[in-house]
């Protein structure tokens, strides 16, 4: 099967399991929404939003590295025992920190009950599993990655209906959440086993090895997107917890129902860069073609993106009371502007594997950086004053400015700030090809 033909078929496995996820996800969060009310349902997210705030000390920005080192033919039980075992300390590293940090202000933390954020802090070093995702990435064979995060999808949703049909408490829910992460991890483990038995050799005791010299040099390579991870998590669910802890857990929860509903689609992007990432990668000796290609994806992530954004603003009018009901109808105006973030965070998906093929990982810190300083102080100005609007926003123009504006100040990535100018015209372009 050729490179083109196995891309798209990888791709359209992807594809589909993010259809199945969104419109599974979407009526999820309908009956959690409902369920819940703003109020509790803003306490939760509250929770979801810390928990991904300590997701940069298990990833340690060594999941597209790994892709490519396993790409570029490193011993996938010498990337994969390395990348795990360092993974595993810095959530433990990053689980120490939380506590004590909870520890230290935990008489300012109305919001929740404290404990929930020490057990999401230990929760997340099974996480470390999810480094089998980028072993399959590499082998263009996400079918399997498919089936795990379906199948872990199935089952929370199955527990959080059937925590509705006995009318749970709010703490049954967090727990599903927990054991969600945890289950995936371990599905993540026996379908690389699995995999490895079908296609190539059982693993054994003796193939996962500690090659020190190696795990560090990985971990020097990944220092700047390690940074850029904790940045990117930053400008990305620093706003919810703003919100929650500045203006309450009913706005949090309204504006968690119009960021749901704008985030959701974020899995496109992530479907199409996964699947043509290895393809890029060797189309770099050819700097046309690797150009040309650049485009092509760049102008259909962005359109994809104008498209949904289109449409939800359309539809969100009475989608948003119709589905959720009546106490998040403030939620549409926030989900109006929150949505078009959208386009910026599609291109930026390109951008991020591109950064990371130029080996530009500086880049990659500085732009999440100056998002995270404008998020940051731009919520803390519009918050107080607009509520979920104002972190909207500030969303929007932190998102513009890490993945497209900043692009032009430097002249190594001013390259991808043509590019992407040059998608917005794709429409164009096509219709006067297709005249020629």
């Amino acid at each position: 099967m050729s490179s083109t033909k196995k891309a798209l078929k990888n791709t359209a496995w992807l594809f589909s399991e993010k259809i199945i996820t969104l419109a599974i996800t979407f009526l999820i969060n309908i009956f959690l929404a409902r369920y819940l009310a703003p109020e509790q349902f803003g306490q939760y997210n509250f929770i979801v939003s810390f928990l991904a705030l300590l997701a940069p000390f298990t990833s340690l920005g060594l999941n597209a590295l790994v892709t490519r080192e396993i790409v570029n033919g490193r011993s996938q039980y010498e990337v994969l025992s390395s990348s795990f075992l360092l993974r595993v300390i810095g959530g433990i590293a990053g689980a120490i920190l939380a506590i004590v940090a909870v520890l230290i202000w935990q008489s300012s933390i109305e919001l929740v009950d404290p404990k929930w954020l020490i057990v999401a802090a230990i929760v997340n070093i099974s996480s470390a599993f999810y480094v089998i995702e980028f072993y399959f990435q590499a082998e263009v064979a996400s079918k399997y990655l498919v089936l795990v995060r379906v199948t872990t999808l199935a089952i929370s949703s199955i527990a959080k209906l059937v925590c509705i049909y006995i009318k749970a408490d709010l703490s049954f829910f967090i727990w599903v959440f927990f054991a969600e992460l945890a289950v995936r991890g371990v599905l993540y483990a026996s379908s690389y086993l699995y995999y490895n038995k079908r296609f190539a050799e059982a693993i054994k005791v003796e193939h996962v090895s500690w090659d020190k010299p190696y795990a560090l040099s990985l971990l020097k390579q990944s220092k700047w997107l390690v940074l850029s991870g904790f940045m990117s998590v930053v400008y990305l669910k620093i706003d919810q917890l703003m919100i929650g802890q500045m203006v309450g857990a009913t706005e949090l929860g309204i504006y968690s129902v119009a960021a749901r509903l704008s985030e959701v689609w974020y899995f496109f992007p992530l479907a199409l860069t996964t699947s043509f990432f290895p393809r890029l990668l060797k189309a770099r000796n050819d700097q046309v073609k690797y150009n040309l290609q650049l485009e092509q994806l760049c102008g259909i992530l962005l359109w994809m993106a104008v498209v949904i954004a289109i449409a939800v603003s359309l539809l969100g009018t009475w989608l948003v009371p119709l589905a959720f009901g009546e106490p998040y109808a403030p939620a549409t105006p926030i989900l109006t502007i929150h949505i078009w973030a959208g386009c910026f965070i599609f291109m930026r998906a390109l951008l991020s594997k591109w950064l990371i093929a130029e080996g530009l990982l500086k880049f990659s810190l500085f732009t999440h950086g100056i998002a995270a300083i404008i998020n940051v102080v731009l919520n803390y100005v519009m918050i107080p004053k607009f509520g979920g609007e104002g972190a909207a926003i500030s969303t929007l123009i932190s998102y513009a400015s890490a993945s497209y504006f900043v692009l032009w100040f430097h002249p190594k990535t001013q390259i991808m700030a043509v590019i992407m100018t040059k998608s917005i015209f794709m429409p164009i372009t096509y219709c006067i090809r297709s005249f020629k």
